[in-house]
């Protein structure tokens, strides 16, 4: 038997090994993003059992069970799956309705707005995790990389699947695919006989190798044309090489999911104007599940028939409201809590009880919105205590399974001396506004944002603060939401506001039983305004069009003095109107004694500037890199280079070998610049056949002494590696 042959029975089926991983790949991204659905909405324990247990099933039946039959227990446990899940929704939908659902999946609606997602995942996953896995170990690899990559290209449609989790599946296809050839070769290589087996070997080395080259150019060549300008900061680009979108574009417009951003700007337009008795918050929309890099807005938009919507559930003021776009918009701001609609354009009511336009406002559209402003004291809200209604509880606590619990704990500490959830509320609220700074520079976290902000950044802008306060609040029980809008704006006249995109803003709302939502903003106020007006100033002094309207650009109008109202839970301010308790007392400078940007070292919290890649660009990383050491082994490459750096390099052992090392180095130089030395020839006949220098001599003669002589020492050995290094230098 040749040695290739024993060395292959010791070694393991290793293209059947490689199919198999690369089955495990591709299954792997559907998987991972499923993964991440269950993980933001609760613990994935039981879908981690459902998918161990749909593999061990396809393990035990490979065997013994007929492709047929493990088609027919496939599409039963999908038809099953479907059948739990539509008779456990807390509704009872109609046909029409769940078909309506799924062309809304297929077209781009996330699944994470999707109230039951959890329930959905657990649903789906069984069948195509047995069916790939199953195919996979019956060598059916055509049929395993389909069975996976259909649930992944579902996903991709639902933009669940990210670009680096997507490439990671099409590399376990084309992976699957080529080895699983390989494999299907190899076990018919099995029949060869003998003496042919050195030849097949090489074959299938080769082929393991163009796989490998081809995997790399998957990687590679997208990462690559990603730089190109055309491609760049596109849907087609791994990198953001574009200018930072503006504030209100990533929340104003982000539609049904909000994506924390980096670096972000202002834009100066102005989108409305406002009149109304008071200024307010002009609310858009709010978030309620978080992701832990962005938010999803869950439910569905129902018809808006003009009727009067119900209020907050304590006390209330009305207030009037009316609108007139200065610029085209895609939303109709509105002070909370809005109940009544009437204008140009339809209307739709959200999920949240706010209003949605049925189709975007032009610029001379108006509306006119009545609202009712919940009106409670701070001792109102101090004894509102903590008897959420379950729907509360199940939609405002949420926080995904993976969020750091040094967030829980670092919020527990903050909040030990509040006595009840408002009072946590202010704690938590002066402490961001307090030990953070504001700026619209920043790098987008990779992270967990909130854990991020809390342990690792000491300045961020509303979005950052915004959702750190809501997640901090949700680790203690209290319901809260991202919400997002226009701060008041420029004021014009007595009972007029000119709003602009630069005014568009992040904060939160937290739910107190008995009286509703109640508004708290932890970004910095002062800082927050002086980026706004240094904007406007700046496009200003540029003649940027827009920025004003026949009422702006002036002096700054001061309203006649009114008796000061009763103090009132909500207010344009940036905080509430009562300071309320502190954990530990604060410095001059209004900072906690943690130190300069409020981070503690006894929470386990580090600060890095260093971007470690992720889980799945490591194995992408991991893929590429022996894609192109099989490709630099077949063009040689790999053999130049390595001889490159023997030739030119020598490291010292002993005497003996480092003279024979340095003859070898010489003669390697001379069978490249002259010709090789024949078999059976000389030392001596090929030198005076090439003509070799005397240095050449001298070493060759060095040599002799040692093998033939037996006469070695370090001496010798130092002259010949300097005799080498000299003529290789040369070279």
């Amino acid at each position: 038997m040749s040695a290739t042959s024993r060395l292959r029975e010791r070694l393991p089926d290793e293209p059947r090994l490689f199919a198999l991983l690369s089955v495990a790949l591709v299954l792997g991204a559907p998987l991972r993003t499923m993964y991440h659905l269950i993980d933001v909405v609760g613990s994935p324990t039981l879908f981690l059992v459902l998918v161990a247990l749909a593999l061990l099933c396809a393990t035990l039946l490979a065997r013994v069970l007929r492709p047929g039959f493990a088609i027919v227990i496939g599409v039963a446990l999908f038809g099953a799956g479907i059948a739990w899940y539509v008779t456990n929704l807390s509704t009872d939908p109609e046909l029409a309705a769940l078909v309506r659902d799924t062309v809304a999946l297929v077209t781009g609606r996330s699944l994470l707005q999707i109230a039951n997602v959890r329930l959905w995942v657990l649903s789906f996953a069984p069948a195509p995790v047995f069916l790939t896995w199953y195919f996979a170990l019956r060598r059916w690899y055509v049929t395993a990389t389909v069975s996976a990559g259909t649930t992944l290209a579902f996903f991709v449609l639902t933009t669940d699947a990210g670009l680096v989790t997507t490439l990671l599946g099409v590399v376990g296809a084309v992976a699957t695919l080529g080895f699983g050839n390989l494999d299907v070769i190899d076990r018919t290589a099995e029949t060869v006989v003998e003496s042919d087996d050195s030849d097949s070997a090489d074959g299938i080395d080769a082929s393991r190798r163009a796989v490998l080259e081809q995997l790399a150019a998957v990687i590679i060549v997208p990462s690559i044309a990603s730089t190109i300008p055309s491609v760049a900061g596109s849907s087609l680009s791994f990198t953001d090489d574009t200018d930072g979108p503006t504030i209100e574009t990533s929340l104003i417009n982000a539609d049904e999911t909000l994506s924390v951003q980096g670096d972000i700007s202002l834009t100066p337009t102005v989108r409305f104007t406002v009149e109304s008795d008071e200024p307010r918050y002009w609310r858009v929309a709010a978030y309620d599940r978080y992701t832990g890099d962005g938010w999803v807005r869950t439910g569905s938009n129902r018809s808006y028939g003009g009727g009067r919507l119900s209020g907050p559930a304590g006390d209330s003021r009305t207030l009037r409201q009316s609108f007139e776009a200065e610029s085209a918009v895609a939303t109709v701001p509105g002070a909370w809590k809005p109940v009544r609609y009437r204008g140009d354009p339809g209307f739709e009511v959200t999920a949240h009880g706010g209003f949605q336009p049925s189709a975007g406002l032009s610029a001379g559209d108006s509306y006119e919105v009545t609202s009712e402003v919940l009106v409670a004291t701070p001792q109102q809200l101090r004894e509102a205590g903590t008897d959420y209604p379950d729907q509360v509880r199940e939609r405002y606590l949420q926080l995904p399974d993976s969020t750091p619990e040094r967030v829980g704990e670092r919020t527990a500490t903050l909040t030990a001396n509040a006595e009840n959830p408002y009072e946590t509320a202010l704690v938590v609220e002066q402490w961001l506004s307090n030990n953070r700074e504001y700026s619209l520079e920043v790098d987008q976290p990779d992270r967990d944002v909130a854990d991020t902000f809390l342990f690792e950044m000491d300045r961020g802008y509303c979005v950052y603060f915004a959702t750190t306060m809501v997640v901090m609040l949700r680790t203690r029980g209290i319901p809260a939401r991202l919400t997002v809008g226009y701060t008041p704006g420029e004021r014009v006249d007595e009972e007029r506001w000119v709003v602009r995109g630069l005014n568009s803003h992040a904060w939160v709302e937290a739910y107190f039983p008995e009286q509703g939502w109640v508004r708290f903003d932890p970004t910095p106020s002062g800082p927050r305004e002086q980026a706004e007006q240094s904007q406007l100033q700046d496009a200003r002094g540029a003649s940027v069009p827009n920025v004003d309207t026949g009422q702006t650009g002036g002096e700054e109008f001061s309203p006649t003095p009114t008796p000061t109202p009763p103090p009132l839970t909500e207010t344009p301010q940036n905080n509430t109107t009562e300071t309320g308790p502190t954990p530990t007392p604060l410095q001059p400078g209004g900072r906690t004694p943690s130190g300069p940007s409020g981070i503690t070292t006894d929470s386990g919290g580090f600060a890095s500037d260093i971007d470690l890649p992720s889980r799945e660009e490591t194995t992408l990383g991991l893929v590429a890199l022996l894609g192109v050491a099989a490709g630099a082994r077949r063009s040689g490459l790999s053999e130049r280079l390595y001889r490159a750096v023997w030739v030119r390099y020598q490291r010292r052992v002993d005497p003996e070998t480092d003279i024979e090392r340095a003859f070898q180095r010489v003669l390697y130089v001379l069978g490249r610049e002259e010709r090789p030395r024949r078999d059976g020839e000389t030392v001596r006949a090929y030198l005076d056949a090439v003509d070799a220098d005397p240095r050449i001599r001298r070493l060759a003669r060095l040599r002799e002494r040692t093998r033939y002589g037996g006469v070695v020492d370090e001496t010798i050995a130092d002259e010949a590696v300097e005799l080498a290094d000299e003529v290789v230098s040369e070279r």
